[in-house]
């Protein structure tokens, strides 16, 4: 069954680049993968693919702005990496802004994502750190895995402290949340700042190889450069979807063994009443 991940967060704690790295990993096996963003403030197709040329066609704001969002529709604004076919890539072009569509809606993000869904393997939710876009909270509310991702340092744990509230509804699973210190350096705090928001899955340290790659537009080479530390905390969430789809193949062959016990006691009690039939009939 596919899956959503979505990665939320502080500014400037490596998101992006940390979906474009978990896509390439996720898809090693041939599995497809489509990365989503939904901020208008920085259109990410350009900053994806600088040297490929898209149009306006294929934003991800045509999308959220027509009358019904189907599969088909979104299929059709899915921009492929031409080098590596496994991934897809939706968000706003260049030269769009926040003007450039009317206000987004709830519902239609919702919709974008569930049909997004059923097209591929697994859709990675690249949300802006602005709770004001809705496509953030709806990122959150429809994740199956929700990783945050925020700066190990007084502007990273202050953005967590003041967005908590606003993610204080059950249906926004904060407390089930992954935590992870992205672009974390050796002089930063680490054991100070995870005590005050509850401590770190995992740090995503920064590297000089990682911000070449996305300073040259090569975020997807990205994964070659990943250091130990990163590298860790990058199989936590593989281990973690692992287990959760070693949870649903159980779930579903239990399904099915009750399934076939239910039918073969169908079969008996059907036999039964013939045997019984049939007895009846002879004594007459």
């Amino acid at each position: 069954m596919s899956k959503i991940i979505t990665v939320w967060g502080s500014p400037g704690s490596g998101k992006s680049m940390f979906c474009c790295i978990l896509a390439k990993a996720l898809t090693r096996d041939k599995r497809k993968a489509i990365i989503i963003s939904g901020e208008p403030g920085i259109p990410m197709l350009p900053v994806w693919l600088p040297e490929q040329i898209t149009t306006t066609a294929v934003s991800i704001g045509q999308v959220l702005t027509s009358v019904e969002i189907d599969t088909s529709l979104v299929a059709s604004h899915v921009t492929v990496l031409k080098n590596y076919p496994y991934i897809g890539l939706m968000g706003y072009c260049a030269g769009e802004n926040p003007l450039s569509y009317p206000e987004t809606d709830y519902q239609m993000v919702l919709q974008l994502i569930s049909s997004a869904k059923r097209l591929v393997d697994y859709v990675i939710l690249d949300c802006g750190s602005a709770m004001t876009n809705v496509f953030t909270p709806a990122a959150i509310e429809s994740g199956d895995l929700v990783l945050r991702i925020v700066t190990p340092d007084l502007k990273g744990i202050n953005y967590l402290k003041a967005h908590k509230p606003l993610l204080a509804d059950g249906r926004f699973h904060y407390h089930e949340h992954m935590t992870f210190a992205g672009m974390a350096r050796p002089f930063h705090a680490f054991d100070e700042m995870g005590y005050i928001i509850g401590g770190f899955d995992g740090l995503l340290p920064y590297g000089k190889e990682i911000d070449r790659c996305a300073t040259e537009g090569g975020m997807f080479q990205a994964i070659k450069y990943c250091n130990s530390k990163y590298t860790a905390s990058l199989n936590k969430v593989l281990d973690a979807l692992e287990q959760m789809e070693a949870v649903e193949r159980q779930e579903e062959e239990a399904y099915e063994a009750e399934y076939e016990d239910s039918e073969y006691g169908e079969e008996e009690d059907e036999q039964d009443w013939e045997d019984g039939y049939r007895e009846v009939d002879s004594d007459e």
